[in-house]
């Protein structure tokens, strides 16, 4: 009989909140919202200035029409420079339009965010994030291997996408989504899809010797290895990076697996982030988690290619399908609410991480690319002596 008793006595402490963290998160609601106007205001006012750039730019062509050969090499150089102003211009554009999308979305989701809290306080209940301590390293890197141990199994649905169809496309885009089980509401997704001028063997090494192996250790100032196999690595390590404008110091836990399937090799990994400092703001409270898929499958070239008589076809020459996939999602600890000029800083690492991260990423790659080539194909055998 007493335990019928004890469900009204335990209801009023469920709809009741606390009136502290409820302004704190109000406060921290307006910052936000206020600060995401003022960015789209400035992405708004940087793509008018571009797309004003390039009409002035494309209203004066460089039709240099001689025979003279001296006219005829300053109007090839005078095209090259414009064409390289044109790509550099489509890439910025690319990026402002991005930030933009992202910054509008998230202004738009953070205004319907109290709308649905006010909904489901009306409701009779009130979700609140329990007061848990926090994991230790053991139970993050026993999660991480959990996962990149069955990560295999969703390639197949997260790639059956329609813009991963189009082989003959190439683009690296970061999308915005609804997410239940994140701390905002939001997760952030890349997808990415590319053909490497390079056999599957050696982009299977670059990639695995970048993300898993040398990148962290070279670019980090702690790095602790806490396992290492031919297929599997898990490290902690903290590092600073800068990419233009954008600087950013991190701690990071991550574990990497290589899953090597009949038609295609898989790198998966998880990871824990905690962002330190971003553009010399300091912070704390903030945890990113992230998952990825990289998939890459050996293409046969195209025939035409392999006729032209610029490739030596007594060696089997191939290409590299590339296609990724990340999600990343953001955890926000109690003590962030108290730290108010956290807020432009964390959507700028949104914002902004996005292109510094894939630059910094790509540079490796590449280098990494070229010298795995040299290693295995040993492209001195093919010089012209």
């Amino acid at each position: 009989m007493k335990l019928e008793e004890s469900p009204p006595t335990q209801q009023p402490s469920v709809i009741e909140a606390p009136g502290k963290p409820k302004k704190k998160r109000i406060r921290r609601q307006k910052l936000e919202l206020e600060y995401l106007r003022d960015l789209v205001g400035k992405l708004e006012m940087q793509m008018t200035q571009l797309t004003t750039r390039q009409r002035e730019d494309g209203g004066h062509p460089a039709n240099v029409k001689t025979e003279t050969s001296i006219w005829k090499g300053i109007a090839e150089r005078q095209q090259t420079e414009r064409a390289r102003a044109e790509e550099k211009n489509q890439k910025l554009r690319a990026s402002l339009e991005g930030q933009l999308k992202l910054a509008t979305k998230l202004e738009r989701l953070l205004r319907k965010r109290p709308r649905d809290e006010e909904v489901a306080e009306l409701a009779g209940y009130k979700r609140y994030k329990p007061l848990a301590v926090a994991p230790t390293d053991d139970e993050i890197f026993a999660d991480q291997l959990a996962h990149v141990e069955r990560a295999h199994l969703d390639a197949n649905e997260l790639f059956g996408g329609p813009e991963f169809a189009n082989r003959a496309a190439s683009f690296c885009d970061l999308q915005v989504t609804s997410d239940s089980g994140s701390d905002t509401g939001v997760a952030f997704v890349t997808k990415a899809y590319s053909m490497l001028p390079f056999d599957v063997h050696v982009a299977e090494r670059a990639f695995w010797r970048a993300f898993a192996e040398e990148g962290p250790s070279k670019m980090s100032y702690f790095n602790e290895e806490r396992l290492a196999t031919e297929n599997l690595v898990a490290r902690s390590y903290a590092l600073d990076f800068n990419a233009g404008s954008f600087q950013s110091s991190v701690r990071r836990k991550q574990t990497h697996r290589k899953y090597v399937d009949n038609d295609c090799v898989m790198l998966l990994w998880k990871a824990h982030t905690e962002p330190i400092e971003i553009n010399g703001v300091k912070l704390s409270g903030l945890r990113c988690n992230q998952v990825g898929w990289i998939v890459l499958r050996g293409v046969n070239l195209a025939p035409e290619d392999a006729q032209s008589g610029l490739i030596d076809t007594s060696k089997t020459m191939m290409s590299t399908s590339l296609q990724s996939y990340c999600k990343m999602t953001l955890e926000l600890q109690e003590d962030i609410a108290d730290q108010e000029l956290q807020v432009g800083a964390l959507t700028n690492f949104v914002v902004n991480s996005h292109d510094a991260i894939t630059d910094i990423c790509g540079k490796l790659i590449n280098e990494v690319l070229m010298e795995e080539d040299w290693n295995i194909n040993g492209w001195l055998d093919n010089l012209a002596l």
